[in-house]
């Protein structure tokens, strides 16, 4: 008779790969999202220190295949040169007056992260994990809308935000990240990092 695993005992972390920001950006855009937040708009606003760029979210994964995702995203980053990131244009998806997402885009580096991002697909789904349905667009999330609640002044201030540089770093690591969940919101911690070399 076959041995059944009960679901329960199966350790899962939640985790995505990410390029994470240095300190002297998670500033500077956290002023931006102070200038934003002085709409009172009802968006449930990044923390600074969880600021970053998804490459793969890959949700809910065994415990154990943690080293696994490691080797391929290694492999990913492996002739990869550093990337200098350009951070410029503020936006929201799916547009300004119907805003779920707040974001800033790049200006420079575009190609290269998506280059790199397409690399690090490639390699887990060798592992089993779906590609992403839609095409990859470089963006960092501000905030996510909560509600209609003063929608029209975040959007007048997006649409009227100058077009000048927000921030700039040289992206020379990625990262396999930890997210827990807690009502405090979400925490994130580095599994593993990955030099791009």
């Amino acid at each position: 008779m076959p041995v059944r695993t009960d679901p329960q005992r199966i350790s899962t972390v939640r985790t995505f790969v990410a390029a994470n920001l240095n300190p002297d950006l998670q500033a500077a855009l956290a002023r931006v999202q102070d200038r934003l937040k002085t709409t009172r708009a009802d968006v449930g606003w990044v923390r600074p220190e969880n600021l970053h760029l998804t490459l793969k979210f890959l949700a809910q994964v065994e415990a154990d295949r943690i080293g696994a995702i490691g080797e391929a995203v290694a492999a990913a980053a492996t002739g990869c040169d550093p990337i200098r990131l350009v951070f410029q244009g503020l936006g929201a998806f799916p547009r300004p007056r119907e805003a779920r997402v707040v974001w800033i885009g790049l200006s420079h580096g575009t190609e290269a992260l998506a280059a790199l991002q397409a690399r690090i697909e490639a390699g887990l789904e060798l592992l089993g994990f779906a590609r992403e349905a839609r095409p990859f667009t470089a963006h960092l999330t501000l905030g996510r809308v909560r509600g209609p609640a003063h929608r029209e002044q975040l959007a007048r201030a997006i649409a009227e935000a100058p077009a000048e540089t927000l921030g700039e770093m040289v992206l020379d690591r990625i990262e396999l990240m930890k997210s827990n969940l807690n009502t405090g919101g979400a925490r994130y911690s580095i599994l593993q990092s990955f030099p791009l070399a």
